[in-house]
């Protein structure tokens, strides 16, 4: 499918835009109707694209057309910013493609004009189109799920989308041009008070596409609640780590970096609030680009696989180890076995001498034992204190408890996935 893309590509766009044609469907999951009988969006041609170019240096446009409720994207793709500098010799072209084209008259020679970043773009385009059409055109499920490697590009059609099917259903057919992000009032929460009882914020303002004003701080808890910049205990007048000090900074550092994340340095004292800076920006960015809410619940925890394991074998010759994958927040414990002191590559699960005897003595085998410990983890919540413990498996509930425990506590809070967390075991009285 790609390599007919590429054709299409090179012998209308010259600049990698796509084109994607007759995607019929009914209307679009992220808009309802109560009477099914009446139609939700009047007949037309919408266009929208950005005046503000991506991170690649590429503007997003799309054209829909939209007859008795049917929906048909008749252009979706990229162009070159040409007022951005350029580093291919190629000239610039007309990025607008048409309907119908044809890949017959594919040359090598024109193939050869599109710049990189424009190939990527006509390749994103398509992916992000299967995606959206395998999510049963549902915009609010595709913000969870963008497409790897063109988050960006993602949640610009998202954005494009919701722009077209909100001007459709006031019939309004003047093409619009959207900025860098959806303007409004936005504001990010971490969903709990940390360890020192603050629960971190970011309230800023979009205006105009731009972010015109951005507040960082923590709020603690009870009736009466303070903002940390405003705790005389921890604000010191003499004192260069005080709160006041290094959370303005920290919004200081992330405009002179171009407001790029990626770039965003920590003062010398904030280092840890700059982690949850980040954490709270992230999906606040995704929804800014998407046109998306304005009320956003962040994750303490950095999208990854984890994994943890003892530091040592036990007095019979086993190790166990647990394996955590997390996205959008959510927590999935994937793996939880042990491996034997002896040979490496067998694993509990796998012995059945030892499942047998575990069986006889507790009534429970190893793998119904971890299976029972999963699923009592998602009752709790991804909650370790609130899990259960497995009838005849105390001493795995334990332990699974412990290990899980420890990666939510410790590498999950700061995106540590390369190497295994080792834990050191509790000693039988703490284990009681």
């Amino acid at each position: 499918m790609k390599k007919i893309i590429a054709l299409l590509l090179a012998s209308t766009l010259m600049l990698g835009t796509f084109t994607a044609c007759n995607r019929n469907a009914g209307p679009d999951n992220s808009s309802s109707s109560s009477e099914q009988s009446a139609t939700v969006y009047q007949d037309g041609t919408y266009s929208v694209k950005f005046s503000v170019p991506a991170q690649d240096r590429t503007l997003d446009y799309l054209t829909v057309t939209i007859k008795s409720d049917e929906i048909t994207v008749d252009q979706y793709g990229c162009k070159e910013d040409t007022s951005a500098p350029v580093s291919s010799e190629a000239p610039a072209a007309d990025a607008s493609s048409e309907s119908g084209a044809s890949s017959d008259a594919a040359s090598p020679e024109a193939d050869t004009s599109a710049t990189e970043a424009e190939q990527k773009a006509a390749d994103h385009s398509q992916d992000i189109l299967d995606t959206y059409e395998e999510m049963g055109r549902d915009l609010d499920a595709m913000q969870f799920e963008p497409v790897k490697g063109a988050e960006e590009h993602s949640y610009r059609f998202i954005r494009m989308m919701r722009t077209v099917l909100s001007q459709a259903k006031s019939g309004e057919t003047s093409p619009v041009e959207l900025g860098q992000y959806a303007d409004g009032d936005y504001e990010a929460v971490m969903p709990d008070f940390n360890e020192d009882g603050w629960k971190e914020f970011v309230h800023l303002t979009v205006k105009d596409g731009d972010i015109d004003t951005m507040e960082y701080n923590a709020r603690s808890e009870g009736d009466n609640a303070k903002l940390i910049t405003e705790d005389p205990d921890l604000n010191k007048e003499d004192s260069e780590a005080s709160p006041s000090k290094y959370y303005p900074e920290i919004v200081q550092n992330y405009k002179d970096c171009g407001y790029d994340l990626t770039q965003l340095g920590a003062p010398e004292s904030g280092a840890e609030a700059t982690r949850e800076f980040k954490k709270l920006l992230t999906p606040l960015l995704s929804n800014m680009m998407s046109g998306g809410s304005t009320d956003i619940v962040a994750s303490r925890f950095v999208d990854g696989t984890y994994k943890a394991e003892y530091a040592d074998f036990d007095e019979y010759g086993w190790k166990e180890t647990v394996t955590v994958k997390i996205k959008n927040g959510k927590v999935e414990v994937t793996n939880f076995d042990a491996i034997s002191k002896d040979d490496e590559k067998k694993k509990k699960s796998g012995d059945e001498d030892y499942a047998a005897k575990m069986k006889e003595k507790a009534g429970i085998a190893p793998t119904e034992a971890f299976e029972k410990l999963m699923k009592n983890f998602e009752s709790a919540d991804n909650d370790v204190t609130k899990i259960e413990n497995v009838a005849g498996a105390t001493v795995s509930s334990n332990d699974f408890k412990l290990l899980v425990g420890e990666i939510l506590a410790t590498t999950a809070r700061y995106g540590a996935t390369k190497e295994p967390l080792q834990v050191e075991r509790m000693d039988a009285d703490a284990a009681q």
